[in-house]
């Protein structure tokens, strides 16, 4: 029996052919994406590792700058630390350099001050004496010292004068001769320390005070002080005494100007005005005023005169009370104390200094 070709296997066959195509083409597709990937795969680790290398380095590379920024930083700030304390130390030495430039010269001038004072009253004492001295000698009609007796007939002879001189113009000029025994004597001035006074003295030198309240200056406020400084206005001289303690007072010629002027009146320059203490029109040459007050008060010469000799007994206990009395001892001290004291007295008796 013959058979003819089966259809059926045949496309079976090609079927099956076909399927195994397509398995050795799928076999090399699979084969040919792994060489990609693999051949992909190494260049993008590549691509990493530079960038983590280089960002690595560029990180290294801030650090080592920031450390050099923070080493600067330091550096700086030191040298501004180190500038900074040298500065307060300059700026505290020109302080204390210029602190002790200032009390140097206070304690110079407070020392000139003193000793032109000690000047002016030496001056003061040497032309009073100068002045007594020649109203005694124009006073004595002959000198105080007589002529010595003749050693002659046992007779009493008259007296010569003590320069030669013509008879006739003696007798006609001085009279009769006077008698030896109305010559005027020697004076000479003399001092002793009243204990009291000495004690309480040195009893406020060992702790001076300027309270009136003490023994020594209270007694001197009542002896001298009140009575100098007491006016018709006693209001205004209530507060000289005031201002006096206090050394705010300012007592000025009346012709001081602080600026430049065209021309001064005679009012102004000591005219006769109204003593503002006395209440009498007198030549005031000065005015005074209180602090920086611009009112002015005209005082005349004697009202100016105890005004002052207040003053100078202040200015001198003030220096005791700094201390800038030192050279001296207390007897010495006691005794300029007590020479402005007369200075005082003298003045609220009426005498005073006044300068032509």
């Amino acid at each position: 029996i013959f058979f003819g070709p089966d259809l059926s296997s045949s496309q079976e066959a090609e079927s099956t052919e076909g399927n195994f195509l397509s398995a050795e083409d799928a076999e090399e597709c699979s084969a040919l994406s792994d060489s990609l990937s693999r051949l992909r795969s190494p260049s993008v680790m590549e691509v990493r590792e530079k960038g983590s290398e280089k960002l690595k380095e560029e990180l290294a590379k801030a650090q080592r700058e920031l450390l050099l920024k923070d080493e600067e930083c330091e550096r700086l700030s030191k040298v501004r630390d180190q500038l900074g304390q040298e500065l307060e130390e300059l700026t505290a030495s020109l302080f204390q350099e210029a602190h002790k430039m200032v009390r140097e010269a206070n304690v110079k001038q407070a020392n000139a001050e003193k000793q032109l004072k000690e000047a002016l009253g030496k001056i003061d004492v040497l032309q009073a004496e100068v002045q007594a001295l020649k109203t005694l000698v124009l006073s004595s009609p002959t000198s105080p010292l007589g002529d010595l007796p003749s050693a002659g007939a046992g007779g009493k002879t008259p007296f010569r004068k003590g320069h030669s001189r013509n008879k006739s113009t003696s007798s006609a000029i001085m009279g009769t001769q006077p008698d030896p025994s109305a010559t005027q004597p020697i004076v000479r001035e003399c001092r002793e320390v009243d204990s009291q006074l000495f004690s309480d003295f040195k009893a406020w030198k060992e702790e001076p005070t300027l309270d009136r309240g003490c023994c020594f200056l209270e007694r001197v406020y009542r002896e001298d002080i009140y009575p100098c400084l007491t006016f018709s206005k006693s209001e205004l001289g209530s507060a000289i005494l005031e201002a006096v303690e206090q050394n705010t007072l300012s007592v000025e010629p009346v012709g001081f100007q602080p600026l430049p002027v065209v021309k001064a009146s005679a009012v102004e320059c000591g005219g006769p005005k109204k003593c503002a203490l006395s209440g009498q029109t007198k030549t005031c040459k000065h005015r005074i005023k209180f602090g920086d007050s611009s009112n002015y008060y005209y005082v005349s010469p004697y009202c100016r005169y105890r005004i002052t000799a207040v003053c100078n007994f202040f200015t001198y206990i003030r220096y005791i009370h700094q201390g800038l009395v030192k050279q001296q001892d207390a007897e010495q001290i006691f005794w300029e104390v007590m020479q402005l004291r007369r200075e005082m007295s003298f003045a609220k008796l009426g005498y005073y200094k006044d300068q032509l």
